[in-house]
């Protein structure tokens, strides 16, 4: 495609439509860029996209932009049903996501990561195994780097490692990973999609345009991965903690088993520093990915005894007179936040809250009995969440902001409790992003540890 001859409107100037109106306006491309919200932080985007000659328009927009466009790039989150996109479609204009774009300018294979939990830490555990054995491999994607970015430092061979979110795959057209990763799929973004049958759909995207010569790693546990990924044509490789898997991974005894051409142990999952059950999906998840890139077991073993996860994913901060608090502000949904409670043994106390993304805080309720004790909530979902948990016996505490819930957290613990932030919501009531919500629970921690006497 010869991008400088086409017009292009970019939707939305988040990190993914600053990056793609950059590289179209580096192709030769002329290029506008329009965003609804008319925030000063998007106003500074605006003005740097100026100062680069691409032209922006903020705030409400008639269909009046479209006008000679030949192609629009839609930024992740951007509603697929807004009214100017239906336009577009009317008018037949191509809609592509970053990705697409990225997947236009590049030879190199990609590794796509999909899922509603898990994403990050698996896109990143394959990052770190293709990079123990030598891989060429640039990290990128919904991880925070956009891949329409990170095409620029790939060269002959490298594998580009990508996490993808629903919005991306909803608008691929050609876009083809050579290894496709879906981990599980349930209730996310309902806020955004049509429905759950809507969300699933996006999601098994991924497997659209890969043939035979493909490979796809699946989570056999999961019933709605296997219901999207069985008419697939690349070649399967699934996963499971339940069952013996032929050309696959599993768990037998304890141990993550690549069974292929012979039954080999990869390691204990007690040897995982990741905590959780959660966590040995995405290590077999990372296994599959990384022997189908052609990883040596030894390399692949070495990364998964020493990887020690990410920062605001099970994240230890600090033990304060023997209650251990965890940060795991990057559950922004129910079912990350059940998962997250199977990692710990002892009585745990829970803080809840932020906004919520459609989804039923019902399947925390029933996670509730055996592990916590109580919970702390927050935010602009605190009805929402007493009201979800008001059957069950455990005590419901209202907090006003981060700070206090910590404070009340820790006044409620006793010796050898765990105060686990995962709080089942996103963080745009309060915060810009779950890191910024991670990073006050973990200065309002560190606060508390000062001012007590340990």
């Amino acid at each position: 495609m010869n991008f400088s001859k086409l017009k292009a409107l970019v939707i939305g100037l988040g990190k993914s439509g600053v990056s793609s109106a950059e590289k179209l306006k580096s192709l030769g491309t002329t290029i506008s860029a329009i965003d609804s919200s008319n925030s000063s932080e998007i106003k500074k985007v605006a003005s740097y996209l100026e100062s680069k000659g691409i032209k922006t328009s903020l705030g409400e927009h008639s269909f009046s932009c479209l006008s000679g466009i030949d192609l629009v790039i839609v930024s992740p989150g951007v509603p697929k049903n807004v009214p100017i996109l239906k336009e577009a479609k009317k008018l037949n204009i191509p809609i592509w996501s970053e990705i697409e774009l990225a997947y236009r300018l590049t030879d190199s294979k990609i590794i796509g990561v999909t899922g509603t939990n898990g994403k990050t830490t698996t896109t990143k555990l394959i990052g770190e195994i293709l990079k123990q054995a030598h891989f060429p491999v640039v990290v990128a994607g919904n991880i925070g780097y956009p891949l329409v970015q990170a095409v620029d430092e790939a060269r002959t061979g490298t594998f580009l490692v990508t996490e993808l979110s629903s919005f991306q795959l909803e608008t691929i057209v050609e876009f083809h990973p050579f290894i496709s990763v879906l981990l599980n799929i349930t209730e996310d973004h309902l806020d955004w999609h049509d429905d759950f049958e809507d969300y699933a759909k996006a999601k098994g995207r991924i497997f659209m345009n890969q043939t035979t010569d493909d490979f796809a790693v699946v989570n056999y546990d999961d019933e709605t991965v296997r219901l999207v990924s069985s008419n697939i044509r690349a070649s399967l490789i699934p996963t499971s903690k339940q069952v013996k898997i032929k050309n696959g991974v599993y768990i037998s005894d304890s141990v993550i088993m690549a069974g292929f051409k012979e039954d080999s142990p990869i390691c204990h999952v007690d040897e995982l520093k990741i905590k959780g059950e959660h966590n040995w999906d995405n290590a077999m998840a990372a296994v599959g990915a990384s022997l189908a890139a052609g990883v040596s077991l030894t390399d692949v073993r070495e990364v998964l005894i020493k990887f020690e996860g990410l920062k605001h994913r099970m994240e230890f901060v600090a033990t304060i007179r023997s209650v251990t608090f965890y940060n795991d502000s990057k559950a922004t949904n129910p079912d990350a936040t059940v998962k997250a409670l199977t990692a710990f043994n002892s009585p745990v106390i829970l803080l809840l809250g932020g906004r919520n993304k459609g989804n039923s805080f019902e399947p925390i309720a029933g996670a509730l009995e055996d592990k916590v004790k109580k919970v702390v909530v927050f935010g602009e979902s605190e009805k929402e969440i007493i009201e979800a948990l008001k059957n069950t016996t455990v005590k419901i505490l209202p907090a006003k902001g981060m700070e206090e819930a910590v404070r009340i957290a820790y006044t409620e613990a006793v010796s050898g409790d765990v105060v686990l932030l995962s709080p089942a919501c996103a963080s745009f009531d309060i915060f810009s992003n779950y890191e910024e919500r991670g990073e006050v629970f973990k200065r309002a921690v560190l606060a508390l540890r000062e001012r007590t006497d340990v």
